[in-house]
């Protein structure tokens, strides 16, 4: 996994001294028109003296579906289609929730499928946007600008290569953390 801790960029301008064309980066990761990975999520809780690790699938499908099927250590399905979020967990009856009606979670759903989707417009309509690195190895850093949002999520890191997202580590305001490390699949 890549160094998340790396020296980050502000873009005001799209293009760092490191090389990174962050106008380029977006477009690389806007022309896949399909996603599937698998991955493995480490969750890291204040309450709990050991991680929580789950295991699973990924599917990002151009313009704005997103489905996260955990397999395990229990079955869970959480699906984004435009603004609609689906839960289900388990056997349970699915919970549906309009994002638009509970903009601090389309906040933290826009940092994840903002940069699957290639989409820098939306990025930065909801975060101050940082990047670092190159095309063999880059990093975006986001800080959500609503403040409601900021009282969920903290910071969020996306990291890949090329036009790969290869992690995303998502840090509460309360300090918890998750870390995803993605495996795209051919």
């Amino acid at each position: 996994m890549l160094a998340l801790l790396a020296p980050r960029r502000a873009w005001g301008a799209d293009k760092a001294a490191d090389g990174l064309d962050l106008q380029a980066l977006m477009a690389g990761l806007a022309a896949v028109p399909e996603r599937r990975a698998t991955f493995q999520e480490t969750r890291r809780f204040a309450a709990l003296d050991q991680p929580l690790l789950s295991t699973g699938r990924l599917l990002y499908r151009r313009p704005a579906y997103f489905s996260k099927t955990t397999d395990w250590p229990q079955p869970e399905t959480l699906v984004v289609d435009g603004g609609r979020l689906v839960l289900t967990a388990g056997n349970e009856a699915p919970r549906v929730l309009d994002l638009g009606a509970v903009p601090e979670l389309r906040t933290l759903v826009d940092a994840i499928r903002g940069p699957l989707a290639g989409d820098l417009a939306a990025l930065r309509r909801a975060f101050s946007v940082t990047a670092a690195g190159a095309a063999g190895g880059w990093t975006l850093g986001l800080v959500p600008l609503d403040p409601r949002a900021a009282r969920l999520l903290r910071q969020a890191e996306v990291s890949g290569r090329g036009s790969e997202v290869l992690a995303v580590r998502l840090v509460q305001a309360n300090g918890d953390e998750q870390q995803m490390a993605i495996r795209p699949l051919p």
